[in-house]
């Protein structure tokens, strides 16, 4: 039952990752002027960043309690902890610089590392992208039930 709760849940996060970073983003900076649009964005992207985070704690504990229960060796949990800690690294480390930029206040990672708004959104992006193929991936797998 959780296995395929988990399943649902990821799928769910993985349909809000695609919709508000390559739809409702993109609309949003059509419509709307752009500071309104960002902030508005910024508002969904932590909204993603911290259902993805919730979501994928919850698919790799269940995971974990499937392989005990089955005593088999999986590769799966590898994955996962991948695409926590990347939306972790953009949810905690990287957008806080990209507001930091906006705002024009003091970020102690911009202080140490530099860099423009534009290069932080960039990486971020990247980030962004990143976590979708590989929640795709991930997704698919549970999707077929398949816990390597």
């Amino acid at each position: 039952m959780m296995k395929k709760l988990s399943g649902v849940l990821a799928g769910v996060w993985l349909g809000l990752q695609l919709g508000v970073g390559y739809l409702a983003a993109p609309v949003l900076f059509q419509h709307l002027e752009r500071m309104q649009a960002g902030a508005l964005a910024g508002i969904l992207f932590t909204a993603t960043s911290y259902i993805g985070l919730f979501v994928w704690l919850l698919v790799y504990f269940t995971g974990r309690l499937e392989q005990k229960r089955n005593d088999t060796r999986r590769h799966t949990g590898k994955w996962i902890l991948l695409l926590l800690a990347l939306l972790a690294v953009n949810q905690f480390l990287i957008a806080p610089v990209i507001e930091a930029h906006k705002t024009g206040t003091a970020n102690w990672l911009l202080m140490l590392l530099g860099g423009s708004f534009g290069r932080w959104h960039g990486v971020s992006t990247i980030i962004y992208m990143v976590c979708s193929v590989l929640g795709l991936g991930l997704v698919l797998r549970l999707v077929k039930m398949e816990w390597r």
